[in-house]
């Protein structure tokens, strides 16, 4: 066991990991940094023809170190758009999480969905046990919200603001299971709600009472939050004026369907959406019957076949968040 935790160590140390972009457990699992903090010039990231771009930025601040993998669409440079922050979960990157969301994808293309502008969207590559200054970082690896890495995305959020002239009333921010923890911690417990216009999370708890637009997405069969949706509509209803209507009417939701496709018969899991208003603030929430293993219902429910943290289902993830993102700018 000692041989083991000493060869992880020094594969974090050497930085074998820094090149990765596939799912390595518990590892500082880091993308090559490009750039570094400050930015100079604003740039947009577009590659070949135009096609979605990215440029990874490594910042160090208070001693952690996050390298941020940053999505600019042609234009955004010369400032005016939205921003997305995109934050993922334990053992993930910023690769992983993007497969379950498709951000950088949905972002580019926001006008075709009714955005006046694309969003920049920044998805931070964040550290685990293991990680290159501090060796093994207790913190992240079991402090709940990882308080210790705010700072860092608090200060490259603002920068990105400055240096790329975001239009603040239309800045986001989404995170799925531990970046939900970073979620929480911002929204409701460290004075921060205001760096962003909404706010959404899936596969984690909603901690406080609704005061900006959130928008809660969850899995049937999360064993990790069976009630996130329920406890969050609970505290929803309890609230005087509350209006509510269903976006996705689909009482039967609950039973996926199973479908042919080239790789044979398929679970599809179908999901219900509702949204409540209480005096101009949003809260929607979606429940999902998409699942995978070995995480089942701990997943970003999507158009394409199960992996690990993807589970096929009749929604897109990314579809529903760059919609609600729209359609709840800063007011």
């Amino acid at each position: 066991m000692k041989k083991l935790m000493l060869l992880l160590v020094t594969l974090a140390m050497a930085g074998v990991s820094s090149t990765a972009s596939a799912y390595l457990p518990l590892v500082d699992n880091q993308p090559l940094a490009t750039k570094s903090c400050p930015l100079g010039k604003a740039v947009s990231t577009a590659s070949w023809f135009g096609r979605v771009g990215s440029m990874n930025v490594k910042c160090v601040v208070d001693n952690i170190d996050v390298v941020y993998t940053v999505t600019v669409p042609p234009g955004c440079e010369k400032g005016g758009c939205g921003l997305i922050f995109d934050n993922h979960g334990m053992s993930m990157n910023a690769n992983v999480e993007n497969a379950g969301t498709k951000l950088r994808q949905f972002g580019w293309t926001a006008t075709r969905y009714g955005a006046p502008t694309p969003f920049i969207v920044v998805q931070p590559n964040l550290t685990d046990v293991f990680d290159r200054y501090k060796i093994i970082d207790t913190d992240s690896f079991a402090g709940g919200a990882y308080y210790n890495e705010v700072p860092n995305i608090a200060y490259f959020t603002q920068h990105m603001y400055d240096v790329y002239k975001v239009d603040r009333r239309r800045t986001h921010m989404y995170g799925f299971s531990r970046g939900g923890n970073t979620v929480n911690a911002m929204y409701c417990e460290l004075g921060l709600r205001d760096l962003f216009a909404s706010y959404a999370m899936g596969g984690q708890d909603f901690r406080c009472a609704l005061d900006k637009p959130i928008l809660i997405l969850s899995g049937d069969d999360d064993s990790g939050h069976p009630t996130a949706i329920a406890d969050a509509e609970a505290k929803v209803k309890a609230m005087s004026g509350v209006v509510s209507r269903a976006i996705v009417n689909d009482p039967g939701y609950a039973k996926p369907n199973w479908v042919f496709t080239w790789g044979g018969l398929q679970r599809k899991g179908r999901h219900h959406h509702m949204r409540f208003n209480v005096d101009g603030t949003v809260m929607e929430t979606i429940r999902h019957s998409g699942s995978t293993l070995p995480m089942f219902g701990h997943c970003h429910p999507t158009s394409d076949y199960n992996n690990w943290l993807n589970c096929y289902a009749n929604m897109e993830t990314g579809r529903k968040l760059i919609d609600f993102f729209i359609q709840n700018p800063a007011r």
